[in-house]
């Protein structure tokens, strides 16, 4: 198993191996589970499931910690199936309700205000990289309420607003479909947004780093949700369509290509679990004799 990692080039981050009814087991934890589990099938070796974990900076001097938490995990009905610390002596957990954990996790770290400015990854080969932090704040209110709150399903608005200071306030509401208001944005809608603004930003960079001058840019993005028989939904899939216009005597071939490093660094497109497929067009802005002869 060590030898077909490595030679992908994925480090184990931590974990170990147990015997379970007989049967040995072994649970790793890796910076990419879908990298790790290519390269150990690739070499024959059987991966049962990949799965989240909770991670979690511990106060080393400080005792009891430990216990706090799993008590605040068994009051919230979480299960902790799996519990070692990483080569970084991070405290690793894996759990039967993943987002439950996830928010009491949280929590515990707000209120010991053990959030950090930054963290280290540990690299193959012993080096570490510092991992900055950025904290995002809004506040968000619920501004439906037609007088009798949620008596029932057709009494209330599903209209709310973003608000953050020194920001333009954002008036939002569900999608029609689900009984919104068709004049305001809803979260599926800026979802979509997110993902179009991000990719852009990260392209104009990239261009402005690589001597692409580009003059204009529009995104036709779209999303996918798919609605499940219990009213549940989950997006399947966004295309973003960006037309570039970049300067005369330009590389549009480079201006292409950007793209694909743009998404590999886009924040949000890193975040999602589904695919988002970039469609890019690039235009060379005319010369001023062209534009002259129209």
């Amino acid at each position: 198993m060590g030898e077909a990692l490595g030679r992908a080039g994925v480090s184990i981050e931590g974990g170990g191996a147990f015997v379970v009814d007989g049967k040995g087991m072994a649970h790793f934890l890796f910076d990419s589970g879908a990298l790790a589990r290519q390269a150990l099938e690739a070499a024959g070796i059987r991966v049962v499931l990949e799965r989240e974990v909770i991670v979690q900076r511990l106060k080393q001097e400080e005792s009891g910690q430990l216990g706090k938490l799993s008590r605040r995990m068994a009051e919230a009905g979480v299960n902790i199936e799996v519990l070692y610390s990483d080569h970084d002596h991070q405290l690793i957990l894996v759990t039967d309700d993943i987002e439950s954990a996830r928010i009491v996790s949280e929590r515990w770290a707000q209120e010991r205000e053990e959030v950090q400015p930054a963290s280290k990854k540990r690299l193959s080969g012993g080096q570490e990289r510092v991992l900055k932090h950025h904290a995002y704040e809004l506040r968000l209110c619920w501004t439906g309420n037609h007088g009798e709150g949620t008596k029932n399903y057709k009494s209330y608005g599903r209209d709310f607003a973003v608000e953050s200071t020194g920001k333009p306030r954002i008036e939002g509401s569900s999608d029609p479909a689900f009984r919104g208001n068709a004049d305001r944005y809803n979260p599926e809608e800026l979802l979509v947004a997110s993902l179009s603004s991000c990719h852009m930003l990260w392209y104009l960079h990239l261009c402005s780093a690589n001597k692409v001058v580009v003059l204009d840019y529009e995104d036709a993005a779209s999303g996918v949700l798919e609605e499940g028989d219990d009213g549940s939904g989950t997006f399947v899939r966004v295309q973003l369509s960006p037309t570039v216009t970049i300067a005369s005597g330009g590389d549009p071939v480079k201006a292409l290509t950007l793209h694909e490093e743009a998404h590999c660094h886009c924040f949000i497109a890193r975040s999602v679990n589904f695919p988002v497929n970039i469609v890019p067009r690039v235009v060379e802005h005319p010369k001023q004799d062209e534009r002259s002869a129209e």
